[in-house]
């Protein structure tokens, strides 16, 4: 009741399998790359990265250019103000001085100041109300602006503009280096797994194929039911190996999927080769992590240490600019008439700040931004050590992994041999049943550490060329 049971819900698995297998669609290597790069959410953060700071460049550019500003006010108050003009003091005085010129013997000092001030008293009812009022007043000003010397901080600020956009953009290639590492290995695991899967199938047939000859062998009463047993272990053993490498496509197509963009449940297939060549996978002694993005990026943020240095230092030089002003003015009543209706106004300057004393603050400034300088530096040197370090190391594991690819290629031949060897010697009776299914364990225990062999070298060789500064689309 078992095998009945087993061999339905294998024929209904097959059943399922293989359409969606026929209606896969398949893949190559690069366009899952291609894929990847359009659907990541980190380059497309890092894409918007690399606009903010390029809009940030821009704008410290425009620190080079006069700024031109347009101002207007519109006044309108009640205030008003109301005061006697003396006109009759002064004539008075002027009276009196001039009958005392007249009449000097008779005029005396005293009696010239009784006569100014009786005058005076006389002339008051002639002196005028001056009346002064606000009510509207109207002003417009076009402004210019035009920064001469700073001391050299618009520049630095525009160097750091472009230091910081071009940081950016290497943060951006970072982002696709990474995503391509990912692809690279997803695609390689799910071929790994596709052979694996193989692997299991031939395996599988290997061992059907022998349980119908011992049942052959047991009708003609050659064989024992023990040694069907036996074999029928093997093959539950193999049937459980098959489905494990079905689970193992299923995880990496999943995973590929992600990576790439595409629903998990998608199927997708992948080509039987990724276009990695374990021969080609060759090392270049040349090779330097001077050529990896990590070691710009460290060169760019010296750099930037660099120009904070000559931004702190621009603070003890003077600054020099010029300004204009040009408006019109209308408003204010004087004497019931206004005054400024539609007059010009032009105004010119220049202004011209030198720093004097400020207590050590610029000094200590700058001292600090040389000290993150040179840390800028000594860090910038210990990566650079270890890059070189990392690219020693999975140069020595990419080659250990070819010797063992070699090793695994040999040991599978010679497994191939033995288990052709052992089943002729079992067809003619001069080999056991145990020997030959051990002959078979060995052959497919070959085959799968040849295909992890072949896939830790294309994956090494991948980790090699970032190491070396050479994974690029």
């Amino acid at each position: 009741m078992y095998r009945p049971i087993r061999k339905g819900l294998t024929a209904c698995l097959i059943l399922l399998v293989v359409p969606l297998a026929a209606s896969a669609q398949c893949y190559s290597l690069d366009s899952c790359v291609t894929l990847a790069l359009k659907h990541n959410k980190q380059i497309e953060a890092a894409e918007w990265t690399v606009k903010k700071y390029e809009h940030n460049r821009k704008a410290l550019y425009a620190n080079f250019f006069p700024n031109i500003d347009a101002h207007a006010v519109g006044l309108y108050s009640t205030a008003s103000s109301t005061a006697t003009m003396d006109i009759a003091s002064p004539i008075a005085w002027a009276m009196a001085d001039k009958v005392q010129s007249m009449l000097p013997g008779l005029i005396k000092e005293s009696a010239k100041e009784q006569l100014a001030n009786r005058w005076t008293q006389k002339l008051s009812p002639l002196n005028p109300d001056i009346s002064i009022k606000v009510k509207g007043m109207v002003s417009g000003n076009l402004q210019l602006q035009q920064p001469l010397y700073v001391g050299g901080k618009i520049t630095a600020g525009y160097r750091m503009g472009k230091v910081g956009e071009q940081m950016a953009r290497l943060g951006k290639s970072l982002a696709r280096e990474e995503v391509i590492l990912q692809v690279y290995d997803a695609y390689q695991l799910m071929v790994k797994a596709k052979e694996l899967h193989l692997v299991a199938q031939k395996y599988d047939s290997l061992l059907l194929k022998l349980v119908h000859d011992v049942e052959k062998a047991i009708e003609q009463g050659m064989a024992s039911r023990n040694e069907k047993l036996k074999v029928q272990v093997k093959k539950n053993e193999a049937e459980l190996k098959l489905l494990e490498a079905e689970n193992g496509i299923l995880l990496a197509r999943m995973n590929l999927c992600q990576l790439i963009g595409l629903p998990l449940i998608t199927e997708i297939d992948v080509a039987a080769e990724d276009g990695i060549v374990p021969e080609e996978c060759c090392i270049d002694r040349t090779a330097t992590p001077y050529e990896r993005t990590e070691a710009v990026l460290l060169d760019r943020q010296v750099e930037l240490a660099r120009q904070q240095v000559k931004l702190e230092q621009a603070a003890r030089l003077p600054e020099v600019g010029i300004g204009l002003q040009v408006g019109v003015l209308d408003g204010l009543e004087f004497l019931d008439q206004r005054f400024f209706r539609h007059k010009p106004v032009a105004t010119a300057m220049i202004s011209v700040k030198m720093p004097i004393y400020h207590a050590g603050e610029v000094r200590h400034k700058v001292a600090a931004a040389k000290a993150d300088l040179e840390r800028q530096r000594v860090e910038r040197e210990e990566y650079m050590e270890k890059m070189e370090l990392e690219l020693q190391q999975k140069a020595n594991l990419l080659r250990e992994t070819k010797l063992e690819l070699q090793l695994r290629e040999r040991h599978l031949e010679q497994c191939e041999e033995n288990l052709r060897i052992s089943r002729k010697s079992y067809d003619v009776g001069l080999e056991s049943l145990s020997d030959l299914l051990t002959a078979q364990v060995l052959w497919q225990e070959a085959y799968a550490n040849q295909a992890e062999a072949r896939y830790k070298l294309k994956s090494r060789w991948i980790a090699w060329r970032k190491a070396a500064g050479r994974l690029k689309l």
